[in-house]
């Protein structure tokens, strides 16, 4: 997960680079997460006191998806062909999330 404000400043970084950047730049907020964590501060932003339930809407998933438990992309390329890393955290980026969709 990562705030949408470092992928358009790490856009904007890799349109202006002045040389050739590699093929492939992963963007991500620099450790993995699982879902349930971010579910979970997201409803206590909200103000949510009811019951989370854990399930898969497709039980079996996906074949790929069931041989991974967990996933993390290296920002390292990103870093070092920009100098680019995440500048907004988590909890930042729900909180802004979750202001931004109140907005009238």
């Amino acid at each position: 997960f990562v705030d949408v404000r470092d992928v358009a400043r790490a856009v904007v970084l890799a349109a202006t680079a002045p040389g050739p950047l590699p093929p492939v730049l992963n963007l991500g907020g620099g450790r993995a997460v699982p879902v349930r964590d971010l579910v979970r501060s997201l409803a206590g932003l909200a103000g949510f006191l009811g019951r989370i339930e854990e399930g898969a809407a497709s039980p079996a998933g996906s074949a790929r998806s069931a041989q991974v438990s967990w996933q993390c992309s290296d920002i390292s390329a990103a870093e070092e062909a920009l100098g680019w890393r995440p500048a907004h955290s988590l909890d930042d980026a729900l909180a802004t999330l979750w202001e931004g969709g109140r907005t009238p």
